[in-house]
């Protein structure tokens, strides 16, 4: 949730720009050097000029979830993403409403609404996979019939080298082993970012949320 600018030179504190908003997503320097960007996990951008290091501009860019990407076109507007399927070009003075997080998605529906099988899918895996053969635009393959399915063999993606090489099947003890160790121990240079799921009765009921609604 800290954003302070230090020293290089002598590791002293020149600035803390820090606003509490946790955590801290994205960051991004204009071409110019005169204003840096800030996106945290509660949906704002703060705009910062580098000169006197102070805030010019802060502005709620997302009106759920967070600003996951961040980058300047020339010095006067910027690229911001989130959860939406979509990125915004907005000011960097910043924007009247929030241009991102006005859907709600299927993964922030209520708790109350949803078993905890599906719970765990949507809150760790719909980002990134699907659960029918359609993967187009996430950033994991699909997992539709993926139990008795070898790693790293949907074609069109595009697996790290180890998983594609490996001699994974996936099953319910793999996937939890998967998720216990998190898949950057389970499959050392695995695209996949890191990802626990702690609880074991968890695991189970993902799993078991998985076997029900992958068969095709």
């Amino acid at each position: 949730g800290g954003t302070r600018i230090v020293s290089l030179t002598d590791e002293t504190q020149l600035a803390d720009l820090t606003l509490g908003r946790r955590p801290i997503l994205a960051m991004a320097a204009s071409p110019d050097g005169a204003r840096l960007a800030v996106g945290d996990g509660e949906g704002h951008v703060m705009v910062v000029g580098t000169e006197a290091w102070r805030i010019v501009h802060d502005s709620k860019v997302s009106a759920r979830g967070p600003v996951w990407a961040l980058s300047f076109v020339g010095n006067e507007t910027l690229v911001v993403g989130g959860i939406d399927d979509s990125a915004a070009i907005i000011p960097v003075k910043g924007h009247g409403e929030p241009v991102l997080g006005l859907a709600l998605r299927p993964f922030l529906r209520d708790p109350a609404t949803t078993d905890n099988g599906e719970r765990q899918f949507r809150r760790k895996c719909s980002v990134c996979h699907t659960l029918t053969g359609d993967g187009a635009r996430r950033a994991g393959p699909t997992l539709a019939s993926i139990f008795g399915r070898r790693a790293g063999t949907i074609a069109g993606y595009n697996y790290s080298p180890t998983l594609a090489a490996g001699d994974i099947v996936w099953s319910a003890e793999t996937l939890d082993q998967l998720f216990d160790a998190g898949p950057d121990h389970f499959v050392p240079g695995s695209f996949m970012p890191m990802q626990r799921i702690t609880a074991p009765q968890d695991r189970v009921d993902l799993i078991r949320y998985l076997q029900d609604h992958t068969v095709e």
